[in-house]
């Protein structure tokens, strides 16, 4: 994902400025870590809908901003060429957050395997470049994957197994320290924020 910063005035290092962050203001992207290593959060969960309506919802990338925490503007900016079912899918994408001071639009390359996953890369996961032309202000790489997992038969009885997975690298550990307090809730809080809007989109079901 590249960055268009807006403001690169890092917010204070209090631990009030890191709670208001996990209790407040909406903060998609706020991740812990250290600068120099690589940090994955997981989540998962499983619900009571078919393997491709769920990944209806996950690969809706225009809709993220009316369920994603904490994501205030999506917009897809490039699709696929149309598969053999006519259907075209999100290569390409802008996504802006924000909290405290910081405002940041990510462009995001997506990776779609219709049925399976949905793969958000922004930076140099493999640390080959150290200016790569999507680099981030605050990320040096973040790759964000949805993965769908049929449980049961499909349509009938369906039960999918949702699997979330967040990697990244800082480029200060002062990033990590301003998002200490909301470690290890990011990646929970993304994914009953999909089970939500599943229950929204596609009813309640036991």
């Amino acid at each position: 994902m590249s960055i268009r910063t807006a403001t690169r005035r890092l917010p204070h290092l209090h631990r009030s400025s890191a709670a208001s962050v996990a209790n407040g203001r909406r903060s998609f992207f706020t991740l812990p870590g250290g600068g120099s290593n690589s940090q994955t959060l997981t989540a998962s969960r499983t619900l009571p809908y078919g393997r491709d309506e769920l990944y209806r919802l996950v690969a809706d990338v225009d809709s993220y901003a009316q369920f994603v925490p904490y994501c205030s503007r999506s917009r897809v900016t490039q699709w696929s060429a149309p598969d053999e079912a006519g259907r075209r899918w999100p290569t390409r994408a802008d996504l802006h957050v924000g909290w405290g001071g910081l405002n940041e639009e990510f462009t995001s390359r997506l990776r779609c395997v219709p049925g399976v996953s949905v793969e958000a890369v922004s930076g140099d996961p493999a640390g080959a470049s150290s200016s790569a032309s999507d680099a981030s202000a605050v990320f040096k790489s973040l790759v964000t994957r949805w993965s769908l997992r049929p449980l049961t038969a499909q349509p009938a009885g369906a039960s999918t197994e949702v699997n979330l997975s967040i990697k990244y690298q800082f480029t200060n550990p002062l990033y990590a320290a301003v998002s200490a307090a909301v470690s290890d809730k990011v990646a929970a809080l993304m994914i009953e924020a999909f089970e939500k809007r599943a229950r929204e989109q596609l009813g309640g079901r036991r």
